[in-house]
C-alpha cells in the first residue's frame, strides 16, 4: 500500500503559504479521491483542499491554525492506488534520496520543501559534535523542532516517512536510543541552554549583517496563544494585513482632499448611468486618471519611477472576517456596466468568503470607500509598491453658497488622494483631483 503525502497546494500566483483553518477528516477516516480533507486560508480567502487519492487518513502532520508553505506536507494517506509520483523523489543512491546531494547539472532528486529551504541554515547550526554532512532530509516541522531541542543531527536519523521524510516518531526513537545507551543526545548542553545560545547567536548575526536596518516603528509585544484575540482564521487575517502594511510607514506620503461636485453625475444616474453605483463611477474615474498618468500609475524604484504596463486597482472590501483586497484588472477598459457588475460580484463573494484567489495580487492603486459607513473623510494609506490610494467619503447633499450669496443643496462627497511623495508632488495631486472632477462632469466619458 502506497503512502501518499497531501501537500499544501498553490492556489494563486502570489500564494507562498496557507493556514489550515479546519480539518474535515480525522486519522483513520476512509476517504475517496476528490473528498475535501481540509479548509485552508490563503490571501484571507478560505479554499477547500481535496484528496488526490482514495485511501485511509494515516497522519495529520499539522493542526488547525498552523501555517504551512506551499508544497509542504500536511497529511499522509495510505492508498492502494498507484503513487503517481513514482520514484520521482528517489535519489537513486544509497539511503534516502533526500540525503543525496546533487552533482553536476543534475536536478536535486528530492527538493526540500520551502520550509526546509528557509530554515536550512538554522538547522545546520545545532547538530551535535560529529554530525554528518550533506543535504538535510525533508522533515516534519514538529520533528525538526524536537531534533533541534535535543541536539540531534537530522542526517543521522533514519526516515520512515514517504520519500525519505523524517517524522516525529523517528526523532523520538533516536532520542530513546540515545538515552538507552546512557548518552545525552544534546552532547551535554540542556535544551534551554542551547536555545538561549542559538537565540544569542542569531541576534548577534542579525545585528552584524544589518547595521543599517531601520529601527522598528513600534515595539512588538509578545503574547501567549491564549492571550490573542479571535479565532485562528481571524488572527491569520490580521497577520496578513500586518505583513502587507508593515512598510507603509516608511513611505513619505501625503493626502490631498477635495469635495467633488456630483450634480452632473447624479443627473446621469437617472439616465445613461442609471443603476451604476457611486463606487463604480469613482473607481472608473480613478482608473482613467491612472491610465493617463504614468507617473501616478508607476512605483518608486530607488533611482526613479518605474512604469507599470497595466492599470490594476484594488477594491478594499470590508467582510465579517476582516478586510479583503481583490484586484480589478484594467477597470477603465471595461464598459461601465460590466465594471459595475464585477464590482458587485466581487463585493458579494468577498463578504461570503468565496472570492476567487486569482483576484489577489499586485496592483497599481487602491480604492477605499467608507462613505457607506457614515465616514465623511479619511486618509487611505498607500500599500507598496503602489504610488497612490483613493479614499471616498459619504455621498449626499451638502449646503453650498452660490456666487449670488444664496445657499443651495448640492450632491457631493469628499475624496482624498494619497500619493508617494517620491513619485509625485502636491501640485500633481491637485491636478489629479481636478481631472477626477472633470470626468465626473462628463458622464459620457465614464459611460463608454
Amino acid at each position: 500500500m502506497a503512502q501518499i503525502p497531501l501537500t499544501m497546494p498553490k492556489m494563486s500566483m502570489t500564494m507562498e503559504e496557507g493556514t489550515i483553518t479546519e480539518w474535515q477528516v480525522a486519522v483513520g477516516d476512509r476517504i475517496a479521491k476528490g473528498d475535501v480533507v481540509a479548509v485552508v486560508m490563503t490571501d484571507k480567502v478560505d479554499m477547500e483542499v481535496e484528496s488526490p487519492a482514495a485511501g485511509l487518513v494515516e497522519e495529520l502532520l499539522h493542526g488547525e491554525g498552523d501555517v504551512v508553505p506551499v508544497g509542504g506536507h500536511i497529511a499522509l494517506i495510505a492508498s492502494e492506488e498507484e503513487d503517481l509520483l513514482g520514484d520521482l523523489f528517489d535519489g537513486g543512491g544509497e539511503g534516502s534520496g533526500a540525503s543525496a546531494a546533487p552533482t553536476g547539472d543534475a536536478t536535486p532528486a528530492t527538493p526540500a520543501p520551502v520550509e526546509e529551504q528557509a530554515d536550512g541554515p538554522a538547522q545546520s547550526d545545532g547538530p551535535a559534535a560529529g554530525a554528518g554532512s550533506g543535504a538535510l532530509p525533508p522533515t516534519v516541522p514538529l520533528a525538526r523542532k524536537l531534533a533541534k531541542d535535543h541536539g540531534l543531527d537530522l542526517r543521522g536519523i533514519t526516515p520512515t516517512g514517504p520519500h525519505g521524510t523524517v517524522r516525529v516518531k523517528d526523532v523520538k526513537e533516536a532520542i530513546a536510543a540515545a538515552e538507552a545507551a546512557g548518552q545525552e543526545p544534546s552532547g551535554g548542553a540542556s535544551p534551554a541552554a542551547r536555545s538561549s545560545a542559538a537565540s544569542s547567536d542569531a541576534s548577534s548575526t542579525s545585528e552584524q549583517s544589518s547595521p543599517s536596518a531601520p529601527a522598528p516603528i513600534a515595539p512588538v509585544v509578545e503574547a501567549d496563544a491564549d492571550e490573542l484575540l479571535g479565532t485562528a482564521r481571524e488572527r491569520r487575517t490580521r497577520q496578513l494585513t500586518a505583513q502587507a502594511m508593515a512598510s507603509t510607514p516608511l513611505i513619505p506620503q501625503f493626502t490631498a482632499y477635495r469635495t467633488v461636485d456630483l450634480s452632473t453625475a447624479a443627473r446621469a444616474r437617472t439616465g445613461v448611468l442609471k443603476g451604476i453605483s457611486w463606487t463604480t463611477l469613482l473607481l472608473r474615474a480613478y482608473a482613467l486618471l491612472l491610465r493617463g498618468n504614468e507617473q501616478l500609475n508607476g512605483s518608486w524604484a530607488g533611482d526613479g519611477v518605474k512604469r507599470s504596463p497595466t492599470v490594476d486597482v484594488v477594491l478594499a472590501v470590508d467582510t465579517p472576517g476582516g478586510l479583503l483586497v481583490p484586484v480589478l484588472r484594467e477597470p477603465d477598459l471595461m464598459s461601465v456596466r460590466a465594471l459595475d457588475a464585477e464590482v458587485r460580484r466581487i463585493g458579494a463573494s468577498a463578504k461570503s468568503g468565496t472570492v476567487d484567489p486569482s483576484l489577489f495580487g499586485p496592483a497599481t492603486g487602491t480604492v477605499s470607500n467608507l462613505g457607506g459607513m457614515g465616514v465623511d473623510r479619511f486618509n487611505a494609506l498607500i500599500t507598496p509598491p503602489q504610488a497612490t490610494a483613493l479614499s471616498i467619503g459619504t455621498v449626499g447633499f451638502a449646503p453650498v453658497v452660490e456666487a449670488d450669496g444664496t445657499v443651495t443643496g448640492r450632491m457631493s462627497c469628499e475624496i482624498g488622494l494619497s500619493i508617494d511623495h517620491r513619485v509625485a508632488d502636491g501640485a500633481d495631486a491637485a491636478r489629479a483631483l481636478q481631472e477626477i472632477q472633470d470626468l465626473l462632469d462628463d458622464p459620457l466619458r465614464l459611460a463608454l
